[in-house]
């Protein structure tokens, strides 16, 4: 047995019963801080730990299919030690635990058989079946995936693991091991921790000899708040970089720099597994029986904040240089290992596939340093079956979802590699060794001739490359776009060229003649791709046969049918796009209940349910925002969502980001506000070209409203001329449009394209106030989960027939209005209804009601009230124009008459009424209707127009005066002031 055998020792005052047999005294000279007595008698530890009465909660998965979920280890055919990967999970259970201390998780971690292993995050259940993420069936009938939507690290006391798994150069005891880890995060010398063992660590063979020493170890931290993990790893991570020796790169097969350090900086994920059972051993191979030891106080948990706080700028400043420089170390060596390998592997590709050795060498090149895998590269898939690229490429739904080995490492785990072809992005092939890499999936490049004479047959040639590639699509009017990073962005005449460059192989065919004119010889001259070949394309308006695309979503929609678009790709029929990097996209279920329906609404209602809502009008205008914002791409016109408050601080912004984030997954930028109207419109544009998703203007201080934002929301298309190109480019416009300042003032027709959502928080500081939780990291982190919980509220409605349940349908905005406003307002009825407990669900009213309250705090229409009850009580039925209304306000009743009042706000200048501006002004709102009155034109004589105010019917009824009704034709001009008989009292154009 080796030394490491024997160094295994327990501390001072930790009992026998967690250490080993027979423990002698832990400390010596060089690391005393792991010797003495716990916390008790020293407050910087007590700082830094704290015993907790709440447990720690993890994660034990039991394996059904298959029963084995650890390793196999056994001999090879040389005498040493065989490893078979750990199975695959299909079909399992979990268990959620909870633990009073570290004591209790050792007893719990040794009981662990090999058919178990551990998840550091937890479960909403205690026990619920576990199986793969594409088993919707099972999931729909409660199982779980093993998916982060489903285990998370809570807000409570959990267990951070740390992962050690040798050195390049030598070996660490587990003494050594925790004092390098020590050295390089001070913080963590008074952590408690839990060391135990490697599953693979301190085997031995038949004969005794020793397969594998206890040089491969685990750290088990208990601490308070598991939700840091994630973060502290990354402090950790950026400690042991700044620390000499702490970090350093390994070389891969293929010449691969591979950054390690002295743990495994991958492991931090909730749903993790930590194989912490032991493995099955065959072939005569047994494992000493090593005790776990526990360090300080078992009973304390570690404040992470430490460890994060530790990791200073100056800190990560050195450890971008320490990894800069151990990058450096291994760059010749790297270099090296490259160049043999694609000398050792090209020769016996090109025999494979057929091809010269000089491209056999580009494929092998091209994946080893740039991560593309060309349509000749070969792969390896679990079952040991070799498929190249083109293979895949080609039949995508079979191949789609398939375990590879690496492609660079084909001889290690068959299973590590996933490739997915069918998310709607770039096709690629996923390998989770070496801590992750992405490789892009192409085709072998075409080739294009080019020469005098051959512009349209080689325009045509990329032309049609471009087709097959499926990549751009035809976008608004006239615009081509290419999509990435989940939206679509035109594209350029200088991109195009440079794309073009990638996608073809350009050539020229040079040939050489003798005296007589006779060929005596060819060759081929590569050129660059050609700017005329782009020209063209982008001139070809309506004949390149590119795919439409309308919008470009990165989770679940509903089509405007109001059917589900939840299979990622392309949707011919709605030029809609949905694209994902989830390897098992969420479905929307076709036709839920009323019952699933409110549970959905549970789920969206939860994040922002500690906003301090002014009332049910505001409650409703948010939750149809969260809908509008799943469904945007789908709705032609959608309008804005404006949050106000009376003070700062309340919360309107972070609402209007956490609304943003349902439609983008992540943090929405802001924009500044604008009332001028040109610089709106080139300020809009530019978001659209940009291919933003969501634009906030946030902190609106002056009346909002103008004729670019009323046309904006009520436009599927915009356009304007793009800066330094003498042309206009239309754009399709399914963004997200969303306002807050401090009490929102709607001007002209913007308030009714504009619902207000108001919240107050009833004091006079409310940017001091606390949350338990951070509602835009919940909706980003279960924004997946959420978007189908809005669509399900909407399939709930169809399925129940579209039942109409809100009152009329706002013009301008009807789609919306059928898949956004009317499901709400049947929800509501059938919460009512339903009997349940609504102590989860919100209290909300139809969202439309915040148009009729923004109108009666519209200024204008506030004008256009006043002007009407003064003009009517001064001049009755006379005609009047508006010098004599001037003349009468000033003249007969003084400056402080209800008449001048009115005037002033309207056409007042310095203290005078300008007639030009009251006229203009009651042109613009003739026929108007408003508190049962309106603005006609009574005559017009000589080019001089005269007005009159006249009652509705309804409001005449209600006069005790005699009614003043007239007809009104469609140009606001009186017709008849005194024929009412036979018309509608529905026809509030006609009946006055």
């Amino acid at each position: 047995m080796t030394a490491a055998f024997f160094e295994m020792r327990a501390p001072e005052g930790v009992g026998a019963d967690v250490g080993m047999k027979s423990p002698p005294n832990f400390a010596t000279p060089d690391n005393s801080h792991n010797s003495g007595e716990p916390n008790a008698n020293n407050p910087e530890r007590t700082a830094a730990t704290a015993s907790s009465k709440l447990p720690l909660a993890f994660t034990v998965i039991t394996g059904i299919n298959p029963v084995r979920l650890t390793k196999i280890i056994g001999l090879n055919a040389t005498g040493g030690m065989r490893k078979e990967t750990s199975a695959m999970l299909s079909w399992g259970q979990a268990q959620r635990m909870v633990v009073a201390d570290l004591n209790c998780l050792k007893s719990h971690l040794d009981t662990l058989t090999s058919a178990q292993a551990v998840t550091w995050g937890v479960t909403k259940d205690d026990a619920v079946a576990v199986c793969t993420q594409g088993d919707t069936e099972a999931q729909q009938a409660g199982a779980i995936a093993r998916t982060r939507e489903n285990f998370k690290f809570r807000a409570a006391p959990g267990v951070m693991m740390l992962d050690h798994d040798g050195l390049p150069d030598g070996e660490l005891s587990p003494l050594q091991f925790r004092d390098r880890l020590i050295a390089a995060a001070p913080a963590l010398a008074d952590a408690p921790m839990l060391w135990r063992p490697s599953a693979s660590a301190g085997c031995l063979s038949p004969d005794g000899s020793t397969l594998s020493g206890l040089t491969r170890h685990r750290l088990y931290i208990p601490v308070v708040d598991a939700t840091l993990i994630p973060e502290a790893g990354k402090a950790l991570e950026a400690l042991l970089w700044a620390t000499p020796d702490a970090g350093w790169c390994d070389i891969g097969v293929a010449g691969q720099r591979l950054p390690r350090c002295l743990v495994d900086v991958s492991v931090w994920q909730p749903e993790r597994l930590d194989f912490a059972g032991p493995s099955v051993l065959v072939d005569g191979v047994t494992r000493a029986g090593v005790d776990g030891v526990i360090y300080r106080d078992a009973t304390a948990q570690f404040n992470l904040r430490l460890l994060i706080d530790s990791a200073t700028p100056s800190i990560k400043k050195q450890a971008q240089a320490g990894l800069k420089a151990a990058r450096a170390a291994v760059s010749e060596k790297c270099e090296t290992a490259r160049r043999n390998w694609v000398a050792d592997k090209a020769p016996a590709l090109a025999q494979r596939r057929g091809i010269k050795l000089a491209q056999a060498t580009n494929v092998l090149e091209r994946a080893v340093v740039h991560q593309v895998l060309m349509g000749d590269f070969e792969l390896t898939c679990s079952d040991g079956q070799v498929v190249n690229v083109a293979q895949l490429l080609d039949d995508p739904h079979r191949w789609h979802n398939t375990r590879f080995a690496d492609p660079l490492d084909p001889d290690a785990d068959k299973r590590v590699a996933v490739a997915r072809l069918l998310n709607g992005t770039r096709p690629d092939l996923f390998s989770h060794r070496h801590g992750g890499m992405r490789y892009e999936l192409r085709r072998q490049s075409a080739r294009v001739q080019l020469g005098r004479g051959m512009r349209v047959d080689s325009t045509d040639a990329v032309l049609q490359v471009l087709r097959d590639r499926s990549e751009l699509f035809d976008f608004g009017t006239n615009a081509i776009a290419f999509v990435a990073d989940g939206k679509a962005t035109p594209v350029s005449r200088d991109w195009l060229v440079d794309h073009a460059g990638r996608v073809a192989e350009f050539y020229s065919v040079k040939t050489e003649r003798d005296d007589d004119g006779n060929v005596t010889s060819t060759r081929e001259i590569p050129e660059d791709a050609p700017t005329y070949i782009a020209n063209a394309i982008i001139a070809k308006h309506g004949s390149r046969n590119f795919r439409k695309l309308t919008a470009v979503t990165t989770a679940p929609t509903l089509r405007p049918d109001g059917s589900a678009l939840d299979e990622p790709g392309h949707d011919a029929a709605t030029g809609l796009m949905y694209v994902t990097t989830e390897a098992y996209p969420l479905a929307v279920p076709s036709a839920p209940t009323v019952e699933q329906a409110l549970d959905a609404l549970a789920k969206l209602w939860h994040p922002i349910r500690l906003f301090p809502f002014a009332d049910e009008v505001a409650i409703g205008v948010t939750l149809a925002a969260m809908l509008a914002a799943c469904l945007r791409p789908a709705l032609p016109t959608c309008p804005a969502t404006g949050f106000d408050a009376p003070a700062a601080g309340t919360g309107k912004t972070l609402l209007a980001k956490c609304i943003g984030a349902l439609a983008t997954g992540g943090d929405v930028a802001v924009l500044p506000p604008t009332n001028e109207e040109e610089e709106c419109r080139k300020r809009l544009f530019a978001a659209l070209r940009g291919g933003s998703k969501v634009l906030l203007w946030d902190n609106v201080r002056e009346p909002l409203g103008n004729s670019v934002i009323d046309s904006f929301l009520t436009s599927s298309l915009f356009a304007d001329r793009v800066l330094g190109v003498s042309e206009n480019v239309e754009l399709p416009n399914r963004a997200l449009f969303l306002v807050s300042g401090n009490n929102l003032v709607l001007t002209g027709d913007t308030h009714r394209r504009i619902l207000l959502a108001r919240l107050d928080a009833q004091i006079e500081t409310p940017f001091k106030r606390e949350f338990e939780f951070d509602p835009l990291n919940e909706i980003c982190t279960n924004r997946q989960t959420l978007v189908v919980a809005a669509l399900t509220i909407v399939r709930a409605y169809i399925s129940a027939g579209r039942p109409k349940s809100a009152m009329g349908r706002i013009a301008s905005f009807e789609l919306w209005d059928d898949l956004v406003r009317q499901p709400l307002c049947w929800l509501r009825e059938r919460m009512m209804e339903s009997g349940r407990d609504l102590s989860d669900l919100p209290k909300f009213v139809d969202p439309a009601d915040s148009i009729e309250r923004a109108a009666s705090e519209n200024p204008e229409t506030s004008k256009l009230a006043a002007l009407l009850n003064a003009w009517i009580a001064t001049f009755g039925t006379t005609p009047t124009s508006p010098a004599q209304a001037k003349n009468k306000a000033a003249e007969v009743f003084g400056a402080q008459s209800v008449l001048f009042d009115a005037l002033d706000e309207i056409a007042g200048q310095n203290g005078k009424l300008n007639v030009r501006i009251l006229g203009r002004w009651l042109e613009r709102h003739a026929g108007q209707l408003c508190t049962g009155l309106r603005l006609v034109l009574a005559n017009k004589t000589n080019g001089l127009k005269r007005w009159t105010v006249v009652r509705t019917v309804e409001r005449a009824a209600t006069e005790t005066a005699t009614a003043i009704v007239a007809r009104v034709a469609p140009s606001c001009e009186i017709q008849n002031g005194t024929e009412t008989a036979g018309a509608s009292q529905l026809d509030d154009v006609e009946i006055f």
